[in-house]
């Protein structure tokens, strides 16, 4: 029987291969000389690549989702929009995530250089595994924002949320080059502070009024 510690170091490996060269360009040949196992033991607990690149994402998302869905319990209604936000935001930004590494960078910042791979990518198998992973909580998310900021309009809700998420993938990869592009004057290692920046920056885009519509 494959032990329960391979299962991990497949997953660990697998990961950091798919970051490095994307879905498509990484062989089950690379991935087992990496993990240091036989190509049986990816079968056995995972079945084909695509099964594993699933498994590697799950375990990243689940406890992110869980995180959120544990704040979203805790929230007084009606919720502020910041309080809504918070519970979005801080469980991505903040970490802790299973499998991260010892390196001294933030453990969600290896998960979005995967998914930003990925994303990229586009491997057949992602957008139905992302809407199954995400969709019933966006709904609530989405909900619950709804309560906060009365009479806005659904759409212009999911747009917002949807460019908070990019905010929020964008910052995670290259929050390192604004420390240089500043000269200084932000600091990529100031994790709390770059979370507070982020959520007043999402507080005040949820607020604004939408758009007019352009005339055509």
């Amino acid at each position: 029987m494959v032990s329960a510690d391979t299962k991990t170091t497949i997953l660990d490996a697998a990961e950091e291969l798919f970051a490095e060269h994307g879905f498509a360009a990484t062989s089950l040949r690379q991935l087992t000389a990496r993990a240091g196992v036989n190509l049986a033991a990816v079968n056995y607990h995972f079945g084909s690549k695509e099964q594993l690149a699933q498994a590697v994402l799950a375990r990243r998302i689940e406890p992110i989702q869980a995180e959120r869905q544990r704040r979203l319990d805790a929230l007084e209604r009606p919720a502020t929009l910041e309080h809504v936000l918070r519970a979005f935001v801080e469980p991505a930004m903040r970490g802790p995530e299973p499998g991260a590494h010892a390196t001294g960078e933030r453990p969600a910042s290896g998960f979005c250089r995967l998914f930003g791979r990925l994303s990229v990518e586009q491997p057949p198998f992602l957008r139905d595994f992302i809407a199954r992973q995400f969709r019933s909580m966006a709904d609530r998310f989405l909900a619950m924002l709804a309560e906060a900021a009365p009479g806005a309009d659904p759409a212009t809700l999911w747009w917002r949320m949807h460019f908070v998420v990019g905010a929020m993938a964008h910052t995670l990869q290259n929050a390192h080059v604004l420390g240089s592009v500043s000269r200084g004057r932000c600091d990529p290692d100031d994790h709390d502070g770059i979370v507070e920046q982020l959520i007043a920056f999402a507080v005040g885009g949820l607020q604004s009024p939408a758009p007019q519509e352009v005339p055509r």
